[in-house]
């Protein structure tokens, strides 16, 4: 049995007549975590979307657990235990911080309920004192907090999280690296987009930088550090 949960192959995706990824291809193994780091217009964001069917890749394969999904609607890939933390948090309208919670929760494929309403409040205490508010009425960092917990009530075994801290103050940054990482060690997988290289490397295992659309490095903490001038250029230029 292979001990890879997601793997990307050769993706190539296309808005129109821009080709955005070029035969992206990369793994991630279970209970890994693993960051995707890239400078704005790279292909970040194009890569989570043709992940999870929202962007179908014009060509190439994605495997979850071993199960070719590439041709699966967005709804039935999420149904096989994955969660999506989308930039800008994705908060309805119309429904509170409770509803939320609640309109999320469920088992995972295996019946199991590791997350639920109660571990998530306890986790984001902040959330309690707010849940009769509508989620758009929440700050930034209070929306990041829902969405994240939105996401692990439905007991996922990978979770992509989509600039995970981006426009939050530093105190509230920290707060959610530090879920982040309660997260990888509960056994969740998961595919974290940010900008943080100290942070990142700290928290994931491994690190996969895209530049153009393209795998400009793949590797673990450790390697990040024999190439940080090349993976710091490759973010800054």
């Amino acid at each position: 049995m292979s001990n890879q949960l997601l793997e990307v192959h050769n993706l190539n995706t296309l808005y129109g007549r821009s080709h955005i990824l070029h035969d992206l291809s990369f793994r991630l193994a279970k209970g890994e975590s693993m960051s995707l780091m890239g400078r704005n217009g790279m292909g970040k964001t194009t890569t989570l979307k043709s992940i999870l069917g929202i962007v179908p890749p014009r060509s190439g394969h994605v495997y979850f657990d071993g199960e070719d999904i590439s041709h699966l609607p967005t709804w039935k890939r999420m149904r096989r235990d994955i969660a999506y933390v989308p930039e800008g948090r994705g908060m309805f309208h119309n429904l509170t911080v409770k509803e939320h919670l609640q309109m999320a929760a469920r088992p995972g494929s295996n019946g199991e309920t590791k997350w639920d309403y109660d571990r998530v409040l306890a986790t984001f205490p902040r959330l309690s004192e707010r849940l009769c508010n509508l989620g758009t009425e929440l700050s930034g960092g209070e929306q990041q907090m829902l969405a994240i917990g939105r996401a692990l009530v439905t007991n996922p075994r990978l979770m992509i999280l989509d600039e995970a801290t981006e426009g939050l103050a530093p105190l509230i940054r920290q707060d959610i690296w530090n879920v982040i990482a309660s997260i990888r060690e509960s056994g969740i997988s998961s595919l974290v987009v940010d900008k943080n290289i100290k942070a990142l490397k700290g928290l994931c295992d491994r690190h996969v930088v895209i530049v153009k659309g393209k795998v400009h490095f793949d590797g673990s903490s450790s390697e990040l550090d024999q190439n940080l001038e090349k993976v710091e250029t490759a973010l800054s230029v």
